[in-house]
């Protein structure tokens, strides 16, 4: 059993001077802002001590450098959908953190965080904002909870989780809607490496294998999972090589990453756009769950400044990326989990 829990988090936040996120460069300069921001507030020993990052929340969320290369960071950030070069005073902008599995214990660390990076300020100019309100959202079961709502200063815990029973429920919507094909629609540069070269056309069979390897290892770090079997592995590769890509309108975009640290530039370029792929019912079924999952988690490199997001797309499907785009001033939670909330 799949054993990953995931904490859906909106952000919405209102521009108080010019905000400058730069189009698809917002996920990094958001990213860039909210380490440093955490960085400065709660992480006060030498983060490359491997004795203090191991037992530092910061650095354990931030950098993963107990064992560098090797793990995955217990997050994720979705930058806000099609955004503009710049926010304009009173604009309001949302953008979206996935925790996985039990980096949800250090949630009130990034609520706290971006106020903090509003008021430091982010991008060229350091344009300011201000928080206004933080949801937790379950898309799957189409479940929004206010944790931080306008105008108040309590912060609720989250009662709304993505896990794998849902997935296992909408596995059973979505086969009923593919009538053999199926479209992935990459919302943000997705960059995947396979044997060491570059992909730059969205080739199913590698896609899935990086996906695949990329849950697994969540599972394994962030909710005690026992591994998935070599003999799973193979089989479920085995069906994804025959999966075929029939139609795409995907462009390659380049993207350059600063760091202020090294003062170098690293790319972080990929695909966008849509393709759409084809395979028999019976080929499709097994994959569905993980193709649903990776809606959540993303995939590839560079997921923690917003890249790898990306949305399924069949007739009667639902949008999986709607949490973060629809601001809600209602919550639709059953009266049953508010009470648990509160």
């Amino acid at each position: 059993m799949y054993s990953l829990t995931l904490t859906h988090l909106r952000f919405t936040v209102e521009a108080v001077t010019p905000v400058r996120l730069g189009g698809l460069e917002a996920g990094m300069r958001l990213r860039g802002a909210l380490g440093s921001v955490m960085r400065r507030a709660y992480c006060a020993g030498d983060t490359g001590d491997l004795g203090h990052a191991a037992g530092c929340p910061v650095c354990w969320l931030l950098a993963a450098n107990e064992h560098p290369g090797e793990e995955r960071r217990g997050y994720a950030l979705v930058p806000p959908p099609n955004p503009p070069e710049a926010y304009a005073p009173g604009q309001r902008l949302t953008f979206g953190l996935s925790l996985f599995g039990t980096a949800v214990r250090y949630l009130p660390y990034f609520i706290l965080a971006v106020p903090e990076m509003g008021r430091g300020g982010v991008g060229p100019g350091r344009g300011q904002f201000v928080l206004r309100n933080v949801w937790a959202g379950n898309p799957l079961q189409n479940e929004f909870q206010p944790l931080l709502a306008e105008g108040e200063t309590l912060v609720r815990l989250p009662a709304l989780t993505v896990n794998h029973e849902h997935v296992t429920q909408a596995v059973e919507v979505l086969a009923k809607s593919l009538k053999g094909r199926l479209t992935l629609n990459f919302l943000t540069p997705t960059r995947l490496i396979q044997q060491e070269a570059l992909l730059k056309v969205p080739d199913f069979g590698a896609f899935f294998a990086r996906l695949l390897k990329r849950l697994d290892e969540l599972d394994e770090q962030f909710a005690s999972g026992a591994g998935r079997p070599l003999a799973e592995v193979q089989a479920l590769q085995s069906l994804a090589d025959q999966v075929r890509l029939m139609e795409t309108d995907t462009r390659w975009v380049e993207l350059w990453s600063g760091s202020s640290r090294t003062g170098r530039q690293t790319p972080m370029g990929g695909f966008m756009g849509a393709a759409v792929y084809a395979a028999p019912p019976e080929v499709w079924r097994p994959l569905l769950p993980w193709l649903i999952w990776g809606q959540a988690a993303q995939v590839g490199k560079d997921v923690v400044k917003g890249n790898g997001w990306y949305e399924l797309v069949a007739p009667g499907w639902p949008r999986y990326g709607h949490w973060l785009e629809a601001p809600r001033t209602q919550p639709h939670l059953s009266p049953a989990r508010l009470m648990a909330a509160s």
